[in-house]
């Protein structure tokens, strides 16, 4: 086994990683605070991905400028997404609550891929930036994945602190902690909730762009992209951004290597076998062994 092609399949698991997790994010913020097993959420990263390469194709637009461009729209459309489809449904009891969102954002998943299909066709597509390239040895790491990675991780870490720091940010782990006490205290539950799923979804806008800079994407490709922020969340713990991050890694590098040492369809299902193998270790996610 060279270590130079080691360390190439490393750094691309760790850029795919990095974007697994910053998927992940938007899902656990919506699940922990909202309590939306939002099965639609990887459908936002494919779509976006697809709008993405058209506006590149039509406009030659710098990936920054598509970026806000694109992920302001889609936290609009979250936002009216879930006071109208998701909302009503806090008035029903728990189960049928729960039970009508896995309804709503599967037929969301089914109906927004076959209208971007039609409208946009299925063929895969990306975004074909022209990049200079590093070199190390016989290792080559491109400006745009090196970019992409700093962006990921300053994202992370804004969105840390302004989880832990802003007004809004602990008003919504106020909420995930306990809905009534926040209400109490001044705390528009519901609102917090809608602009949650809206943020959400604007973040997984962004992932996809960073992800169909470096990778192909359509419109059918989200449901598995789902399976596998739920893995990364429940590998990491819901509203641990550390530890969605570390789980994304490992999940990104671990497809990476199957992919490369073994066979790309396999890449896949390794996300069920890291998750099964997590679980037997540590049950409650990786976040019991730091605290422990």
């Amino acid at each position: 086994m060279s270590l130079d092609i080691l360390v190439q399949v490393l750094l691309s698991g760790l850029l795919l990683g990095g974007i697994y997790a910053l998927v992940a994010f938007g899902l656990s913020l919506v699940y922990g605070v909202a309590n939306i097993l939002n099965i639609a959420h990887g459908t936002f990263l494919a779509i976006s991905g697809v709008i993405a390469s058209l506006i590149y194709a039509a406009t030659d637009w710098n990936p920054l400028l598509i970026i806000p461009a694109l992920a302001i729209p889609v936290f609009a459309f979250g936002y009216l997404f879930h006071a109208t489809l998701l909302r009503p449904l806090a008035s029903r009891s728990k189960h049928d609550e729960t039970i009508g969102t896995v309804l709503i954002t599967t037929g969301a998943l089914i109906a927004m891929s076959d209208i971007t299909g039609v409208v946009a066709g299925t063929n895969q597509r990306n975004i074909p930036v022209r990049s200079d390239m590093l070199e190390f040895g016989e290792v080559f790491v491109s400006m745009t994945q090196v970019w992409i990675l700093a962006g990921i991780v300053a994202l992370t870490l804004v969105l840390h602190l302004y989880l832990k720091h802003a007004w809004f940010g602990r008003a919504v782990r106020a909420v995930t902690q306990d809905p009534m006490g926040a209400t109490l205290c001044g705390v528009n539950a519901s609102r917090a909730r809608a602009l949650t799923f809206a943020a959400g979804s604007g973040l997984v806008a962004v992932a996809g762009v960073l992800y169909a800079l470096i990778y192909p994407v359509d419109p059918n490709m989200g449901f598995s992209l789902t399976v596998r922020a739920f893995t990364i969340i429940i590998i990491g713990g819901i509203g641990n951004l550390a530890g969605a991050m570390v789980a994304g890694v490992m999940l990104g590098v671990a497809e990476s290597l199957t992919a490369f040492y073994w066979a790309p369809k396999w890449a896949p299902a390794i996300s069920v076998v890291l998750l099964l193998l997590i679980l037997v270790v540590f049950p409650r996610g990786l976040g019991t062994w730091r605290r422990a």
